[in-house]
């Protein structure tokens, strides 16, 4: 029970929870054309022309910004089932939020679940009394990240950690990576592999004593898989988002993941005062990077994934940066996403070592056994 629990913590963890079921019955269909949510799923009313793949990120758009988890709404077992309140309330909020942003944002995902809930499952309606040891925070819109700032150009600022941890011609010569050493989850450590290549391939194991939990891009695609568990594909969405994470030379290729860079107001992250380069597209803040004044190395990727009812965030923090073959990187990782996070630990890095394309390609369905002919 406690290796299951560790596995399905994992994959939630590392790309999207595959332990939770599809929240509705699916239709049976055999077209491979890509299917709406309405279309793979029964009893959708309010998501019907979603992307079928990116109804399960909505629902964990929800369950961060309510702090609750599935069976908040739906019925275990049974989850098409209109049984609970909460979950015809759920439509109705969804219907109410599109049509505030229609009628006063363009349509635009400003106000979202998390605009009122805030991690608990009913909205605060009365202004908190003062407290002096009370830290409110305040979102910056995106209008106010993206205003001119006293600080160096984006091109500067990435020069800059590119010759800090290295420098272009050693980066350019990299082709893959092997990295070994441990992930610290749910309070207990466990053996850890994540294998790079260059155009964005990585493919991330962590070894259970029933088999592996797996995450893996291809560099156009991703899947995941668990013990016993059928390869599941990861949204294009989320793909996309990862890039930041998967691409092996990721200074280098900034400016063709991203429409435009633009230099942010400086933060503190990880105890350092930092630079902070925002990576927009379609005029919106798809992540921000944060690097250290002194010693000019990437501290901080916060990244943002597209999910249908608002941005889903994952925070990575790197420390512990070490030389290696002329190149320097981060033997320590902190992952926080909204409801989770887990500490990686790199023990043993190789690099230019032979690494089997085929790793990275999400494994063939293994058919259903025939039933015998009565």
């Amino acid at each position: 029970m406690h290796i299951r629990l560790l596995s399905v913590l994992i994959i939630n963890l590392f790309s999207l929870p595959l332990s939770m079921k599809p929240p509705f019955a699916q239709t049976a269909t055999n077209t491979d054309s890509p299917k709406s949510a309405g279309e793979q799923y029964c009893n959708i009313q309010v998501l019907t022309e979603i992307p079928g793949d990116e109804l399960i990120l909505a629902m964990q758009f929800m369950t961060y910004s309510l702090g609750v988890e599935c069976g908040y709404c739906h019925v275990e077992g049974a989850l098409e089932k209109d049984d609970k309140k909460t979950k015809l309330t759920a439509r109705k909020m969804m219907r109410m939020m599109r049509e505030i942003n229609k009628g006063n944002f363009e349509s635009k995902q400003v106000v979202t679940c998390n605009s009122c809930h805030r991690g608990s499952p009913r909205p605060v309606s009365i202004p908190m009394v003062f407290d002096s040891a009370a830290k409110p925070s305040f979102e910056r819109t995106p209008e106010s990240e993206t205003t001119l700032v006293n600080a160096p150009r984006p091109e500067e600022i990435i020069a800059n950690y590119v010759k800090a941890i290295g420098g272009a011609a050693v980066l350019a010569k990299i082709r893959t990576r092997e990295e070994k050493g441990t992930i610290t989850v749910g309070g207990r450590s466990l053996p850890l592999e994540i294998l790079n290549s260059t155009g964005a391939k990585q493919v991330t194991l962590v070894h259970l004593t029933n088999g592996d939990n797996v995450t893996a891009y291809d560099g156009t695609s991703g899947w995941s898989s668990s013990p016993n568990r059928p390869a599941r594909p990861i949204p294009a969405v989320e793909v996309m988002s990862a890039r930041s994470e998967t691409d092996l030379q990721l200074p280098l290729h900034l400016k063709q993941i991203y429409d435009e860079l633009k230099s942010l107001p400086s933060e503190n992250a990880v105890d350092r005062e930092t630079y902070v380069v925002a990576g927009m597209n379609a005029g919106e803040v798809a992540a921000k990077f944060y690097f250290d004044k002194d010693s000019g190395y990437l501290v901080r990727v916060l990244r943002y994934t597209k999910s249908p009812l608002g941005p889903d965030p994952t925070q990575i923090d790197y420390e512990d940066y070490r030389g290696l073959n002329g190149v320097k990187v981060p033997f320590r990782s902190t992952i926080s996403r909204p409801n989770s996070g887990f500490v990686v630990q790199i023990k043993e890095v190789k690099f230019n070592v032979p690494i089997d394309g085929a790793r990275f390609a999400q494994p063939a369905a293994v058919p259903a056994p025939k039933q015998p002919s009565s």
